[in-house]
């Protein structure tokens, strides 16, 4: 179990909003960082205190799930400077039944996958304090719309951080023109 890859479930992002189960901290600092970026022995050296058994009981809860387990697998994070937008795994928000249009200058992903790019590349693109901070950001987001949103900012905060040619390699990756 360690070497394989996991992402939080629905029910683990509804978890961090709620706090509604008694988890250990070790446990719920786990959860909020863990995704499939890395495979959970990776996670577990890096959060203090987390053991194999706080992994056993976000997965027994149902808070995260190997990936492709148990439903439709998730998306591959291309690089950075691949176009996320042209993959199958990037639906155009307007494409979703109901859905209304992108506003102007929002990142074209659906929620899921701009979800995941989100919350997978923060850490890699600001480090790992501003990273965490962003990605805490990213999972108190309840819609397309804060989504996109943080987006932009991601875009803003990457500029600052490292300079426009890293700010148009993640335009791209959002499908940002």
């Amino acid at each position: 179990m360690l070497d394989l890859l996991h992402s939080k479930t629905d029910a683990g992002r509804a978890e961090i909003r709620a706090r509604a189960l008694p988890l250990s901290r070790a446990a719920r600092n786990l959860l909020l960082v863990l995704d499939a970026s890395k495979p959970a022995g990776e996670w577990l050296r890096m959060v203090t205190g987390a053991t194999e058994t706080d992994l056993e009981t976000l997965r027994q809860n149902g808070l995260i799930a190997p990936q492709n387990a148990g439903g439709q697998p998730l998306p591959v994070q291309p690089p950075a400077a691949a176009p996320v937008a042209t993959t199958s795994a990037a639906t155009p928000a307007a494409a979703a039944p109901g859905a209304q249009p992108p506003a102007a200058g929002s990142p074209l992903l659906d929620r899921a996958a701009l979800y995941t790019y989100l919350s997978g590349e923060a850490t890699k693109l600001l480090g790992p304090f501003k990273g965490y901070a962003f990605a805490l950001e990213v999972e108190r987001a309840d819609s397309l719309a804060a989504l996109q949103g943080l987006a932009l900012q991601l875009v803003e905060r990457v500029q600052k951080a490292k300079g426009e040619d890293a700010a148009a390699a993640v335009r791209q990756a959002l499908g940002l023109r």
